[in-house]
């Protein structure tokens, strides 16, 4: 499907999704177009950029954090929090990207694991200015032209803003010439520093980028339900990103979109199992990996043609 296209059917989506009236379709639509923020980050690291993370939940959860405490407790507008937790956050990116950059493979995902448990920690027991594992309350929320969005048909177009944003600037910036290097350092990190780039900029700077959609996305997330807790946060919410991303065929746009509508719709029958949804993730990650390693849209896309194929082949055999 042609770009213009797929933003067509995506603004022809979000408008039929409101026009349905379905509260319980709206609220789980703004669901999916927050996550595919992170999603996106990561699939900009992982799948262009070929640098691993387990710790991407972190990055949602400070921007949630960061934005609910400027807004609450220092009475700012949330616009102005939203951005200066995603400036916060951008910066701890940058700073992390600085120190486990050094580590490859095996090593980086242990290092980006530790950072999440580490944020994790920091969310349960920070109590004075989390709330710890009771919540934190009273985040105001988003409003606009003195109209408050708490409503989920009018937080809905902001949610969707954010996303269509997002997969624009990701999209253009795959196809720029940065975006070559992005591939050029996730395919042979020597061969591209031999060619004159800088390897270890470029992987900090995407890293950044994706540390501030994740940010941007948990403070929306938090402005729209108006609660944060630690657990949406968890190591468990990072397996999940790493799914989606691998869903999407690792370097994917438009696809990662579907991946997280995906696990977001199997999440709902998975809710009873507890922290044991993090083992179904992770025999879907390994299934999907070595089944579908280009995504689970392309992979069942090419079995049912290549299935149309085998019954068109029997049907021109077949006698008269």
């Amino acid at each position: 499907m042609r770009p213009a296209y797929s933003y067509l059917v995506f603004v022809v989506a979000i408008g039929c999704i409101a026009a349905s009236g379905s509260v319980y379709l709206m609220n789980l639509t703004i669901i999916v177009l927050l996550h595919a923020l992170p999603a996106l980050g990561l699939a900009l690291l992982l799948g262009y950029t070929g640098q691993i993370s387990l710790g991407h939940a972190a990055f949602y959860g400070l921007g949630a954090y960061l934005s609910g405490i400027l807004s609450r407790d220092l009475v700012l507008s949330p616009w102005i929090t939203m951005s200066i937790a995603a400036c916060l956050v951008g910066l701890v990116g940058w700073l992390l990207g600085w120190i486990i950059f050094r580590l490859k493979g095996h090593h980086l995902a242990i290092a980006t694991l530790g950072f999440g448990i580490i944020a994790y920690v920091a969310f349960v027991e920070l109590r004075t200015f989390t709330g710890g594992s009771v919540g934190f309350i009273g985040i105001p929320p988003l409003s606009l032209f003195g109209y408050e969005l708490t409503k989920d048909i009018a937080f809905l177009p902001v949610a969707a803003a954010a996303c269509l944003a997002a997969i624009a600037m990701s999209s253009n910036l795959v196809r720029a010439p940065y975006g070559y290097m992005m591939r050029s350092v996730a395919d042979h990190e020597r061969a591209a520093s031999s060619v004159g780039i800088n390897v270890a900029s470029v992987k900090r700077n995407i890293l950044v980028l994706s540390a501030v959609l994740s940010s941007v996305g948990g403070s929306l997330y938090a402005h729209y339900i108006g609660f944060i807790s630690p657990a949406p946060f968890n190591v468990s919410f990072s397996v999940k990103l790493l799914l989606m991303v691998a869903i999407g065929g690792f370097s994917g746009v438009w696809s990662v979109l579907f991946a997280v509508v995906f696990i977001t719709v199997i999440t709902e029958p998975l809710q009873d199992l507890g922290y044991l949804d993090v083992v179904v993730y992770g025999l879907l990650l390994v299934v999907i990996s070595i089944k579908f390693p280009q995504g689970l849209l392309f992979g069942l896309f090419e079995m049912a043609r290549a299935a149309w194929r085998r019954v068109s082949a029997t049907r021109s055999k077949a006698p008269a």
